[in-house]
């Protein structure tokens, strides 16, 4: 088969489209013939080496896929081959993958391969932190922080169809106004010097009940100025920075709930796919998919993220050479 393989972490190394062998199933896995799978942040800094994320090589990266099962491992239970599911596995920018079968999910009907791609990692973070860390109610104010990213366009779906006032941010106009068509009240641009007064300003003068916060970095500390009192914000991301500053007084006078989205265990992620998966189909909502690439051109796929000139998700598809099943 062909998969996409870092040879070497650097800002300018290419992923190598190469072949490798199909890999086998263990008793817990499902082997996935991959028709897409989605790219993250983390396989940027990866391939990268920045962010505390080099790793050894070579190394076929991804985790999040869709496609059909074609082999099971003698534990697994409620797959069998020929089902198409999406699945938060390991090595997924390939033409096959594995994924645990507790991690693995029947893909929806309706739903493209591409969509249901989408969803594992980055769904499932959002749904964490709306519906389990903040329990985000009806009628409750959220800022979206980032919202055309992997996990701020789930938190906006998902708190929008919560019943929650959604605001947004993002950098660019159209990201702006991509946001409000999803159905947030008002999408600001977070690189403004004014953000905090035009944050309050939109929600008319109140404060915000629970923040989403991809970002870090200084916007962390400014995010805090529109936090109402007793509200929530949750850190699920440092793409500017690991670093923020927090004034213990105001902790103690404000009696915010400060989070970080943490690292779940396996049945805590297996019940976040479900519940992420579950409200995305009863709200008749799909992943965002801003772009798609051929698993072939992987390296121009990185250079379009890093970019940052996307809605939602960039995903891979199924590469133009056919693999004979194993």
């Amino acid at each position: 088969m062909y998969a996409s393989v870092l040879q070497r972490s650097g800002p300018t190394e290419p992923l190598h489209h190469q072949r490798v062998a199909v890999p086998l199933p263990g008793p817990d896995e499902v082997l996935i013939q991959v028709y897409a799978a989605s790219l993250d942040r983390v396989d940027n800094y990866i391939r990268q080496g920045s962010h505390g994320m080099a790793v050894a090589t070579p190394q076929t990266l991804g985790r999040d896929m869709a496609g059909v099962v074609t082999a099971v491992g003698a534990n697994v239970r409620g797959f069998r081959a020929g089902d198409e599911v999406l699945a938060l596995g390991s090595a997924a920018h390939a033409q096959y993958a594995l994924a645990p079968y507790w991690h693995t999910l029947p893909k929806p009907p309706r739903w493209s391969f591409a969509e249901a791609a989408a969803l594992p990692t980055a769904g499932r973070t959002a749904f964490d932190a709306i519906a389990n860390i903040t329990g985000l109610r009806s009628g409750e104010r959220v800022l979206v922080v980032a919202a055309s990213g992997a996990v701020g366009s789930f938190a906006l779906q998902l708190g929008v169809h919560l019943g929650a006032e959604v605001y947004a941010t993002a950098g660019q106009d159209w990201k702006r106004q991509t946001a409000c068509s999803l159905g947030a009240r008002a999408a600001l641009n977070h690189y403004s010097a004014d953000l905090v007064d035009e944050i309050r300003a939109a929600a008319g003068g109140a404060e915000m009940d629970v923040i989403i916060d991809p970002i870090g970095g200084e916007l962390w500390e400014r995010l805090l100025s529109v936090l109402a009192p007793g509200g929530r914000i949750v850190t699920c991301g440092v793409t500017a920075g690991a670093r923020g500053s927090l004034h213990l007084g105001r902790l103690m006078t404000k009696g915010w709930h400060i989070h970080g989205i943490g690292r779940p265990g396996r049945e805590e992620i297996a019940a976040h796919l479900r519940g992420c998966l579950d409200l995305m189909v009863a709200a008749d909502q799909r992943p965002i998919v801003d772009r798609t690439f051929p698993l072939a051109e992987a390296t121009a796929a990185h250079r379009y993220l890093e970019e940052s000139n996307f809605f939602g998700r960039v995903v891979l598809t199924g590469a133009e050479e056919s693999s004979p099943a194993p």
